[in-house]
């Protein structure tokens, strides 16, 4: 079948309709972070083009047939608009070959559980109040060992902290601490609204002198906690 540009258009506008339409139907999370919730606000409109672009380079002619398929596939179309799904999300796209999106899932999101249910609680409230405190945003990240290697673990969590918006977009006061003790990683990326107040030198600091030796123990949760207590000082 022929893609030509008036049936990929027909095609696109009805995906659009199908996941606002379910979007209004499941609704929002009330109880989603700050974070979360804006990152929802762009979530649709990145996707739709993502996967559009993703269909056409792939499947060319035939991405009108691709994208009927979607059309019937609730649980991929679900997959897109429900935080709950995210840990399905790379098993749905990977059917139709459509990179998935990490999305946030609270101010931690745990992709590796290495932390037990109570540890992202206690993350969590501990960055929400400093957020509602200072404003400045805080996301904790640990990252699937499947999803990347040593040498794209550092561009992954660069591109984590862009696509999320983490930071308010006039202060870009964000830090991303991204995690995969797998493969032994850590980065924190600062904001440049952070800059002034924590050095790259004194980040390295803070994960040299407190992350790394509670790691080297296995103690995930009190390395990341503690490391989290310490940019909040540097940055109060």
């Amino acid at each position: 079948m022929c893609c030509t540009p008036l049936n990929m258009t027909r095609s696109l506008i009805i995906f659009s309709i199908s996941l606002l339409f379910l979007s209004n139907a499941i609704g929002q999370n009330i109880k989603a972070s700050a974070l979360e919730r804006k990152f929802n606000l762009n979530l649709l409109l990145i996707k739709e083009k993502l996967i559009a672009d993703s269909i056409v380079n792939i499947y060319g002619d035939s991405s009108t047939v691709e994208i009927d398929k979607i059309l019937k596939d609730t649980a991929f179309l679900k997959s897109l608009i429900q935080p709950n799904s995210t840990r399905f999300d790379h098993q749905i796209c990977s059917i139709y070959k459509i990179p998935f999106v990490i999305k946030p899932l609270g101010w931690t999101s745990d992709y590796q559980h290495i932390f037990s249910k109570e540890q992202i609680s206690e993350l969590d409230s501990i960055i929400s109040k400093f957020e509602k405190l200072t404003k400045n945003e805080i996301a904790i990240v640990t990252i699937d060992s499947s999803w990347t290697t040593q040498d794209k673990f550092d561009n992954l969590i660069l591109s984590i902290a862009n696509f999320w918006g983490v930071g308010k977009k006039d202060l870009r006061n964000g830090i991303v601490i991204g995690i995969n003790t797998e493969l032994r990683k850590i980065r924190i990326d600062n904001g440049y609204g952070i800059e002034a107040k924590l050095t790259n030198f004194e980040t390295k600091e803070i994960i040299d002198d407190i992350i790394l030796p509670e790691f080297k123990k296995g103690n995930y949760f009190e390395g990341t906690r503690n490391g989290l207590l310490a940019l909040m000082q540097k940055i109060r």
